[in-house]
């Protein structure tokens, strides 16, 4: 193919597109043209190999539909680890204190957020006034921890 004077194969082609959907990708960060850059690269090593048009527009489409399919959510997931804790989950991590003293295989009860919970410790007993770390729920039961 010649473009502007100049005999261009359609590997160059293909990575040329790859190159420039590469850079589209690097600057929007959206996850979009990425996959269609490695079906650009297989097409473009599909007509290094001999290939007429039709195969590589084929492998263009088959690779990128590929790595849509397997990787997209592989990475998704990945990159997507902002979440933020709601409702129960956000109160891992916080102090509490007890207000009913916890012994190993009995509840006792804390207040934590501004309410008062029902709450077990498996390690040892804590008395009432102590402060405690909330490590877990399980169903309405805090677990929880003696604050060192």
């Amino acid at each position: 193919m010649t473009v502007f004077g100049i005999t261009l194969s359609a590997a160059v082609l293909w990575l040329t597109a790859a190159a420039v959907l590469a850079i589209i990708e690097a600057f929007t960060l959206g996850l979009t043209t990425i996959w269609f850059a490695g079906g650009a690269v297989g097409a473009s090593i599909a007509s290094l190999l001999g290939a007429s048009v039709i195969v590589q527009v084929i492998v263009f489409l088959a690779i990128s539909i590929i790595l849509i399919v397997v990787t997209r959510p592989i990475v998704k997931k990945r990159l997507n680890n902002k979440t933020e804790k709601t409702n129960i989950d956000a109160i891992i991590g916080q102090e509490a204190i007890v207000e009913e003293d916890i012994f190993p295989h009995s509840n006792g009860q804390v207040r934590a957020d501004g309410k008062v919970w029902t709450a077990a410790s498996s390690k040892n007993e804590i008395k009432k006034g102590v402060v405690v770390i909330i490590k877990d729920v399980r169903g309405v039961t805090l677990i929880v921890e003696e604050k060192e």
